[in-house]
C-alpha cells in the first residue's frame, strides 16, 4: 500500500499515474491513498503503508519533516521518499531514514528507480506472491512454515494461512536463513521453533511438524544455532 501526502491536487494525479504505470509494468497491484495534509494522515493507522510520499512543504501545522519524526516515533517501518522543490530540504531527510528525495517536477523514470528499490528492499524482508488477483507481502518473521503439495505452497501466518501455485524447490531458494527444511514438503521458521522432542518440531503457536530422518540432523544443528 502506498501513502501521498501532499497538498498539490494537480501534483498528486501526476503521482498516482506515474505510480500505476509502475505497477502495471513490473506486474504489481497497489493500493494508493492520498491525503491534503499530516493531520489528515496521523488519525488513521499509517503503519499499514509500505511506503509514503511525503510533500516537505506541507501546508498546515505539520509539514512533511515533522510528520516523518512522529511516523518514526510511532513504529512506521515503511519506506519514506520526501518531494521538495528545493535541493537545500535534501540531506534533514537522514534523520528519519528516508529511502530517497525525489525533486520536483518529478520525472516518470525516477519514480521508476524509486519503487524499484522499494520494491527491492520488500523481496528482501517480506515474501511476496499473488493471491486472489492481489499482491500479497507478508513479513518473513510472521511465517510459521510452508507446505507443499500438488504443485501448491501453503502459507502458514500468525494470523492466516494463504495458498498459491508454486514449487517448494523455487521458493527456498529466495528466502533467508531463518528457514530450514524438516521434511520433504515442509519448511520451517526456525525462529518458531519452541523445542524439539525426537522427530518433532514444536511451534510457538503449539503446532507440531514432522523431521524426517533425511533432514534431522540438519534441523537440530540450525536449531541450537538459533537459540545458543
Amino acid at each position: 500500500m502506498i501513502a501521498m501526502i501532499e497538498d498539490e491536487s494537480i501534483f498528486a494525479e501526476q503521482l498516482k499515474e506515474m505510480l500505476t504505470h509502475w505497477a502495471k509494468q513490473v506486474n504489481c497491484t497497489v493500493s494508493l491513498d492520498y491525503f491534503e495534509n499530516a493531520n489528515a494522515f496521523i488519525k488513521i493507522n499509517f503503519n499499514v503503508y509500505d511506503v509514503a510520499f511525503l510533500d516537505i512543504q506541507l501546508d498546515g501545522t505539520m509539514d512533511g519533516l515533522c510528520l516523518a519524526q512522529y511516523m518514526r516515533k510511532n513504529n512506521y517501518r515503511g519506506s519514506i521518499i520526501f518531494l521538495t522543490s528545493f535541493k537545500e530540504y535534501v540531506f534533514q531527510g537522514y534523520d528519519v531514514q528516508a529511502l530517497h528525495y525525489l525533486l520536483k517536477p518529478v520525472k516518470e523514470n525516477d519514480i521508476k528507480k524509486c519503487m524499484n528499490m522499494v520494491y527491492q528492499l520488500a523481496k528482501e524482508n517480506n515474501y511476496i506472491f499473488q493471491y486472489n488477483n492481489e499482491t500479497i507481502k507478508i513479513p518473513y518473521h510472521k511465517i510459521l512454515y510452508f507446505s507443499s503439495a500438488n504443485h501448491y505452497i501453503d502459507i502458514y501466518t500468525l494470523e492466516a494461512t494463504y495458498s498459491h501455485k508454486a514449487k517448494l524447490t523455487d521458493t527456498i531458494s529466495h528466502l533467508p536463513y531463518d528457514f530450514s527444511q524438516c521434511h520433504r514438503s515442509i519448511l520451517v521458521n526456525m525462529n518458531h521453533v519452541e523445542k524439539i522432542v525426537k522427530n518433532e518440531l514444536f511451534l510457538s503457536n503449539g503446532n507440531k511438524l514432522p523431521i524426517s530422518s533425511t533432514y534431522l540432523d540438519h534441523v537440530r544443528k540450525t536449531f541450537l544455532d538459533t537459540i545458543l
